[in-house]
């Protein structure tokens, strides 16, 4: 599989403060993979480095190939916060996207597939409706249509669901595995939910606290759809991500390595 994303030897600092020690993983084209770790360790700041958000101290970004700079009409984000806006009504919000990268006269012809989309994520009847009309839950699949009617080959993800009620965002995360496998993208996406990566991805890169580095490698090969509490194989599998988990909160040292379970 050709690498969609791949980070090598990165090593970032904010200030004094090291952030990454020295970060590999890649990321496969049309790949579901979830970025999993404690709170403050650094996901969203991968994202940050491949949206070329901010370059890294040492090692290297690649992006479909190429340094991040060169890749970014690859990319949408869709973040933890829907970030619609408030005057503008569903199918707007969505061609907002198309229009702050290709210019209007481009949204304008980008409209009916922006209903597509609205379609896609079950908003069809809420194409006029404004974001005050709208559950959290739909604000966010707005927002997730609005990250691919730009066409994206890569979806960043930043703890998406992680605002809503535990019902919405289990009917999300249904949603997000229905989309992605319609459209092939790949997608990366930042959780600190067990259950979640367990639920959605193809492979799991377990993070460390902070100077952060890759841990563990989990390809999860269990089909779809899944209920980590149910599958024998997904609890086995749940119940070590916990363990490992309450090592990295008592700061035991874990040695790395790539497990195929």
């Amino acid at each position: 599989m050709a690498a969609a994303i791949v980070f090598e030897g990165v090593r970032l600092a904010f200030g004094r403060e090291p952030i990454y020690e020295r970060l590999d993983f890649s990321v496969g084209r049309g790949e579901f993979v979830c970025l999993l770790g404690p709170s403050g360790c650094g996901k969203s700041t991968a994202l940050r480095l491949i949206g070329d958000l901010i370059e890294p101290d040492g090692g290297a970004v690649r992006v479909g190939g190429r340094a991040p700079r060169d890749a970014w009409g690859e990319v949408a984000f869709v973040f933890q916060s829907p970030r619609l806006a408030s005057w503008r009504n569903a199918l707007d919000n969505v061609l907002l996207g198309a229009q702050l990268r290709f210019g209007a006269a481009e949204a304008r012809r980008r409209e009916p597939r922006a209903r597509e989309l609205l379609a896609l994520v079950g908003l069809t009847e809420a194409a006029s409706k404004y974001p005050s009309m709208l559950s959290g839950g739909e604000r966010q699949r707005v927002a997730i249509a609005r990250a691919l009617v730009v066409e994206p080959s890569i979806v960043l993800m930043d703890e998406p669901f992680s605002a809503l009620d535990p019902n919405t965002r289990r009917r999300l995360r249904a949603e997000i595995e229905r989309i992605w496998q319609r459209t092939g993208r790949t997608v990366l996406f930042v959780t600190h939910d067990i259950d979640e990566a367990l639920t959605l991805a193809d492979r799991i890169v377990l993070l460390s606290n902070k100077p952060t580095r890759v841990l563990e490698i989990v390809s999860v090969g269990t089909p779809r759809p899944r209920r980590p509490a149910e599958e024998p194989r997904l609890t086995a599998l749940r119940e070590r991500l916990h363990a490992l988990f309450r090592s990295i909160e008592s700061s035991s040292e874990i040695p790395s390595q790539e497990a195929e379970p």
